[in-house]
């Protein structure tokens, strides 16, 4: 007959609850997930864009209470606006020699239900750190995810204002973009083994 220490221990291994699920890597879908901006200008105004993205986010969809954590970068050489001059008056300003990197990293998320689901939003703040030009600021995002299929949809917007991170607002005929813009990136995440 076992000793009373075996016989707790296999009580403890009978009653201990099942293992928790960890957190799985996510990653953007090439080709269905960008991030763009508005800016305002006198002239007319302009949205830039791009698709060239990389990251991996880390989350237990059903259970987004465990954290979400990763980062999302893509070269500033890569937005475009449809306009070639405008383009490069952009890449002279975002010094994209010098600072060849925007990444955002996330670093905590709250959220308005404790998964992700198909049929129903949920409505999150991401708050993270944002690089831009070399300058890394705290930034928080507005955001709502749903599950479509077996892949995360992921759609936040956030405003920023250029001359936080040392950019000068570009001129154009004595006339000059405004500083604050909206940013929003729009994302597929499929699971990452």
């Amino acid at each position: 007959m076992p000793g009373p220490a075996v016989l707790v221990l296999l009580l403890l291994a009978l009653v201990r609850p099942p293992a928790q699920a960890e957190p799985h890597p996510w990653v953007p879908v090439p080709g269905k997930s960008q991030v763009s901006f508005d800016a305002t200008f006198p002239l007319g105004d302009f949205t830039g864009r791009t698709e060239a993205l990389e990251g991996e986010f880390r989350a237990d969809i059903a259970d987004l209470g465990k954290g979400v954590t990763g980062f999302l970068r893509f070269s500033p050489a890569t937005l475009r606006t449809g306009i070639e001059g405008r383009d490069r008056d952009m890449r002279e300003a975002l010094q994209v020699d010098r600072h060849p990197e925007v990444r955002f990293t996330a670093q905590a998320v709250q959220s308005s239900f404790p998964s992700v689901a198909e049929g129903a939003d949920v409505i999150l703040t991401i708050r993270g750190l944002m690089l831009i030009r070399g300058v890394e600021r705290p930034t928080s995002f507005s955001a709502r995810a749903r599950l479509r299929g077996d892949r995360v949809w992921v759609r936040g917007e956030s405003t920023l204002r250029m001359s936080d991170f040392g950019i000068t607002p570009p001129t154009r005929l004595f006339l000059a973009v405004k500083d604050e813009m909206a940013v929003r990136f729009d994302l597929l995440l499929a699971r990452s083994e």
